[in-house]
């Protein structure tokens, strides 16, 4: 099995709901997992200076018409396994759920991503609204 270092950049940002003041690195397993995880899915591709790949595209793939929700768990899964070893390496197992739904009140497609991993659930969620016609 391959060890890993575990410390990373801390990344939570003031206002983020597990935020620690005068933190700067992060070390724990899970949280390393955590972080990289929404770095992936609020990055689109070719926002990473020399790596083109990195990102799951969601907002793109929220525009695309007739993209399934197994598509973009796939595309997530397949950002997971490229960008975050540690999760392959260790076998820790986590759960991926992609939902689509529209909200015709406010002319909004939406996406809802539910991943959970050990004790930690991570909840996005895409949108794009349109104006009235």
């Amino acid at each position: 099995m391959a060890k890993f270092n575990f410390k990373d950049f801390y990344i939570k940002y003031n206002g983020h709901p597990l935020y620690e003041l005068n933190r700067i690195e992060e070390d724990d397993v899970i949280n390393v997992i955590v972080q990289k995880y929404e770095t992936i899915i609020f990055t689109n591709k070719g926002e990473v200076l020399g790596d083109p790949d990195f990102g799951a595209d969601l907002l793109l793939l929220l525009n695309e018409t007739k993209v399934s929700s197994q598509f973009v768990e796939n595309t997530i899964n397949e950002q997971i396994n490229n960008y975050i070893p540690e999760i392959v390496a260790n076998g820790i197992s986590y759960n991926l759920q992609v939902v689509f739904t529209q909200d015709p009140n406010n002319f909004q497609d939406m996406m809802f991503i539910y991943f959970s991993i050990a004790d930690y659930e991570v909840y996005a969620q895409i949108g794009t609204q349109y104006g009235s016609v």
